[in-house]
C-alpha cells in the first residue's frame, strides 16, 4: 500500500448562479495498490485524479445537483465516483482511500445568492425514495388486465383500453380458418382411400383377367387350371426384354446390343428361358423377387455385370459364355 499527495489547479467549474466559468483548486491524499514504481506513478494517479475531479464536479454543478456554496460538505459523497472516472483502474491501480478539498475562486459582481440551496445527496436520496413511494401507492399508476376463456376463444380486456373486440374478430377469423383446414385435410385423406382402393380394385382385376404383363406375349391359363405353357416369344433384340407376373417365356435365337441399361429383366413370378441368345448391354441378365432365368448356349456379355439377381430370384447358365461379374446369389454356371 503507498501514500501520496494532489495539489494545484483543475481547471475551471462552473458557477450555475451567474454562469461564470471559476478557477479551481484541488489538493488532498490518497493511498493506492499498483504494481510498479511508487514515485513514478503517483504523479500519474494525481493528475488523473485531479482531471477526474473537475469532470465529475463539472458534471453535478451544470446540473445542479450541488451550488457551490454546498460543495465541500457533498465532497465528500463523490470521492467514488471521482475515483472511477480517473481510469487509474484500466492500469492495474486500486485508489483505496481519497481525501480531497476543492477551493473555487469567488465569482465576481455583486450579487450573492440568496435562494434556497439544494439540498445534500442524503436529503435527495429520502426526497426520491418517499416520491417512488407514492407513485406506486397511486392506483392511476397500475394497469388492470384480464383474460377469460369461453368457447375456445380468450376474452382480453384491460382498465386502460377496455374489451379487446379487434383481438376476438381475429380469434374468431383464425379459428374458421383453422376448421375449413382440417375439413380440407379430412377431405383429400377420403379421396386418396377411395383412389387407392379404386386402384387396388383394378390391379386386382386386371391381373384376374390377364395375369401376364410382360412384354413378350402372353398366354392365358387353360380352362382346366393347369399352369401356363411356355410361349416362343418374338424379340428383335433392339429394346430391352421385359416380363413379369406368372409369365413362363422362351427365347431362341436372338442377338441384342443394347447401348443403356439391362437387356433382359424377369420380375415377380416369372419364368424365362434363353436358349442360343447373344447379349451385348451395360448389364445383361436381371431376376428380381421370386423370378427364374434359364440360359442355355449362346453369350452374355455385360459392361457392368453380365447377370444381377435380388430377393429369392435365381439365374443358371448352361454352355454359355459370360464376360462381366455376376451381381448377387442363386447365380449358377456356366
Amino acid at each position: 500500500m503507498f501514500n501520496g499527495q494532489l495539489n494545484g489547479p483543475i481547471g475551471t467549474l462552473p458557477d450555475p448562479t451567474t454562469g461564470q466559468q471559476l478557477p479551481a483548486m484541488a489538493q488532498g491524499r490518497f493511498t493506492f495498490a499498483a504494481q510498479g514504481d511508487p514515485n513514478t506513478l503517483t504523479p500519474q494517479i494525481a493528475q488523473a485524479l485531479m482531471q477526474a475531479t473537475q469532470r465529475v464536479l463539472s458534471q453535478k454543478l451544470s446540473t445542479n445537483q450541488v451550488a457551490l456554496p454546498t460543495l465541500a460538505q457533498s465532497l465528500p459523497h463523490y470521492t467514488n465516483e471521482i475515483i472511477a472516472a480517473s481510469g487509474v483502474a484500466q492500469h492495474g491501480v486500486t485508489v483505496q482511500q481519497l481525501e480531497l478539498a476543492v477551493q473555487v475562486q469567488q465569482a465576481a459582481g455583486p450579487a450573492v445568492y440568496q435562494g434556497a440551496l439544494p439540498p445534500d445527496p442524503h436529503t435527495q436520496m429520502q426526497n426520491r425514495m418517499a416520491q417512488i413511494a407514492e407513485e406506486r401507492m397511486d392506483p392511476r399508476n397500475y394497469e388492470v388486465k384480464a383474460t377469460v376463456e369461453i368457447g375456445g376463444f380468450k376474452l382480453q380486456g384491460s382498465s386502460d383500453k377496455g374489451f379487446d373486440t379487434d383481438g376476438l374478430a381475429k380469434q374468431g377469423i383464425e379459428k374458421a380458418k383453422s376448421e375449413l383446414i382440417w375439413w380440407g385435410i379430412g377431405a383429400a385423406i377420403v379421396l386418396l382411400v377411395l383412389i387407392g382402393l379404386a386402384g387396388l380394385a383394378w390391379y386386382v382385376y386386371r391381373e384376374f383377367k390377364n395375369p401376364s404383363t410382360g412384354t413378350g406375349s402372353a398366354a392365358n391359363d387353360d380352362a382346366d387350371g393347369k399352369d401356363k405353357k411356355s410361349n416362343v416369344t418374338a424379340w428383335d433384340g433392339k429394346s430391352p426384354f421385359e416380363c413379369k407376373g406368372n409369365d413362363k417365356v422362351t427365347i431362341d435365337g436372338v442377338t441384342a446390343k443394347l447401348d443403356k441399361g439391362a437387356a433382359i429383366t424377369a420380375k415377380a413370378n416369372c419364368k424365362v428361358e434363353l436358349i442360343n441368345v447373344d447379349i451385348t448391354a451395360p448389364t445383361g441378365v436381371v431376376a428380381e423377387s421370386n423370378a427364374v432365368v434359364t440360359v442355355k448356349g449362346g453369350s452374355v456379355t455385360g459392361t457392368e455385370a453380365a447377370a444381377k439377381t435380388s430377393g429369392n430370384a435365381k439365374i443358371t447358365f448352361s454352355g454359355t459364355k459370360i464376360s462381366g461379374k455376376k451381381d448377387g446369389k442363386n447365380i449358377e454356371g456356366p
